[in-house]
């Protein structure tokens, strides 16, 4: 009764090379756009929506998301099932999976690359295998996870590509930065589609594989566009150089209400853009991390420690006026790190404790905590470091309403005798910055995964240079996750999870600014065959699964390969007649990153 398996008969041989074409014959292309390029196409380097997009298509994972609710279920196993204390999980592997180079996959590949995070401390996924596991394969169709501790990570799901090791092999226990430097293209996965080419801040291109499990899509290859700026690439739309716009402003988004070729996809608030604090230890953590020092030291403002510091910045952010001027009403303010899409997971902050926009109670805090010394301009000094409270805030450019954000913030802040410093910079600069630790803040978004664990792991200490925006550090928060982690009972650990947003939202790591709507625009005379995920209220695209890649057509052309099983990445149905209706988002998941949204970091 514990096991989750396969409801339907996984049929057709698997996955082969890249669907070829001949000189005569002119590919089917898909083409996307999008402002955020490609950081990296190494796994380990992954940050953002558009490599986590690219690693849903070229790689499979041991379990993958259901279409209708985005539960766990599996992908390249039948069905994991515990034994009796959940210490141990046998997962039979399903047969016949080849590589894209034609190598066969096998249990042995899914127990390397778990060993592969674990052995060489690579922390971008490592919080997917806790209790120090290990991992056999008795046979080329088995997998045996056993713990210390009874654990569901089989079935979390870890959000974890799975890597050839006949590739990957020759980079076990070589120095981190050797593995995060390592890129291959085309890239050798098992997924659905491959990643062939990449010209950084020009396009990518990923073609499909010919016999995949998911099913024969009628595409031959999908081309992301990436373009310097919305307004060029809304401009693309109109023109049908591109099928598929992701991420638009407000503005740009009213500008084709009434074309009756374009179509608007409404996406519901299911991430959060936040004001990350850095509370320093990033060169303690590099050589963790990374195996090496740091370029530079990190710069952190040590008056960011002062929870009452904190407490007055939060004041200080009027964040329905960042819903109606930056978001121009397409977000909701936020408070807690869980979306309120996560129904179920997310707290929602009663009213009466909300920090509310008060600059006379910012001040009256700030003057309370002793910061009453002002220099000759007006900002506060820090009475222990005696240092002014200029702090340095990095935005991203390409993060939506990041840059704006930061302005109106300055604003507010002068009001109370803290100066903040906008420096717009890009998503690899950003990156950079957040390596080493020489910001005070940074305004991001973040993403995350359907089950609280990954996002809840962000504030853990273990994972300063990880995930973690600023190396927060609490050992109450260390103890809570590890709590929550082994509380099997549904509801019981609904509660811990409820405590940990309580006490993240009063410690004040991070200021939740808002949770923001996502609006994406596709032509509705190009392709047809759109399939949402989740399917009340998810994306076509950019989303968790590889629904309508595999079922697009061209408009008049009918159905494509035809749904496929709705276990491991495939729905049943629920196409949208994308000629006729815009997709209304009601409660959603998407950007995968940072699975940052528009970029959240690594």
């Amino acid at each position: 009764m514990f096991a989750l398996a396969l409801s339907t008969v996984m049929v057709a041989a698997l996955a082969g090379s890249a669907i070829g074409q001949t000189e005569e014959e002119e590919p089917l292309t898909y083409h996307v756009g999008t402002i955020s390029d490609m950081v990296s196409a190494n796994p380990f380097k992954a940050c953002c929506s558009s490599e986590y997009e690219m690693l849903l298509l070229n790689y499979n994972m041991l379990y993958g998301f259901a279409a209708e609710d985005l539960s766990p279920v599996p992908e390249l196993t039948t069905g994991c099932e515990p034994n009796s204390d959940y210490m141990e999980w046998s997962c039979p592997i399903i047969e016949d999976v080849t590589w894209h180079d034609g190598e066969p996959l096998t249990a042995e590949d899914i127990a390397f690359t778990y060993r592969f995070i674990l052995d060489n401390g690579i922390d971008t996924f490592i919080d997917y295998l806790p209790f120090e596991p290990t991992f056999e394969t008795p046979d080329p169709n088995t997998l045996i996870w056993k713990s210390t501790e009874p654990t569901q990570a089989p079935t979390v799901p870890p959000y974890i590509p799975i890597l050839p090791e006949h590739v990957w092999g020759e980079l076990d226990g070589k120095p981190l930065k050797e593995i995060r430097a390592f890129e291959e293209i085309p890239a050798i996965g098992s997924g659905p589609f491959q990643l062939t080419e990449w010209e950084a801040g020009q396009f990518w291109r990923m073609e499909a594989v010919e016999g995949h499990f998911f099913g024969d899509p009628m595409i031959d290859e999908i081309v992301y566009h990436v373009y310097g700026n919305d307004e060029a690439m809304v401009q693309a739309l109109n023109s049908g150089e591109i099928d598929y716009a992701y991420d638009i402003p407000p503005t740009l988004a009213r500008s084709l209400e009434g074309d009756e070729n374009i179509g608007i996809v409404n996406e519901a608030a299911d991430y959060h853009t936040n004001l990350a604090f850095n509370f320093g230890g990033q060169d303690k953590w590099h050589p963790i991390q990374y195996g090496t020092p740091p370029t530079t030291e990190p710069t952190n403002h040590p008056a960011l420690h002062d929870h009452d510091v904190r407490l007055a910045i939060a004041h200080a952010i009027d964040k329905q006026a960042l819903v109606d001027v930056v978001f121009q009403g397409a977000a909701l303010p936020a408070d807690t790190f869980i979306a309120p899409d996560k129904a179920f997971w997310h707290l929602d902050i009663p009213a009466e404790e909300e920090y509310v926009f008060d600059l006379e109670e910012a001040n009256r805090i700030l003057d309370e905590a002793g910061y009453t010394e002002r220099t000759n301009d007006g900002v506060r000094i820090d009475p222990e470091s005696g240092e002014p409270l200029v702090l340095d805030i990095v935005a991203i450019n390409n993060s939506r309403g990041s840059a704006r954000s930061g302005e109106l913030m300055a604003g507010w802040m002068e009001d109370i005798g803290i100066r903040f410093d906008i420096r717009v910079v890009s998503e690899t600069k950003a990156y950079e910055e957040w390596e080493n630790g020489t910001f005070d803040a940074y305004i991001w978004s973040w993403g995350g995964d359907p089950d609280p664990d990954f996002n809840m792991s962000i504030y853990t200490s273990d994972s300063c240079l990880a995930w973690s925006d600023g190396c927060w550090s609490d050992p109450a928060f260390d103890e809570l996750y590890e709590e929550q982690r082994q509380t099997f009972d549904r509801d019981a650990r609904q509660e811990l999870v409820h405590e940990f947003q309580r006490m993240h939202y009063e410690e004040i790591p991070e200021i939740n600014l808002v949770y923001p709507q996502l609006l994406h625009a596709y032509r509705t005379d190009t392709f047809e065959g759109y399939v949402n995920s989740p399917t009340e209220g998810g994306a076509p695209i950019f989303a968790w699964r590889v629904d309508s890649y595999i079922n697009l057509t061209p408009v008049g052309a009918g159905g494509g390969s035809g749904p496929v099983a709705d276990e491991g990445g495939m729905s049943t149905g629920l196409l949208i007649a994308i000629g006729a209706i815009a997709v209304i988002a009601v409660a959603a998941f998407i950007v995968m990153g940072r699975r940052r949204s528009e970029e959240d970091e690594a």
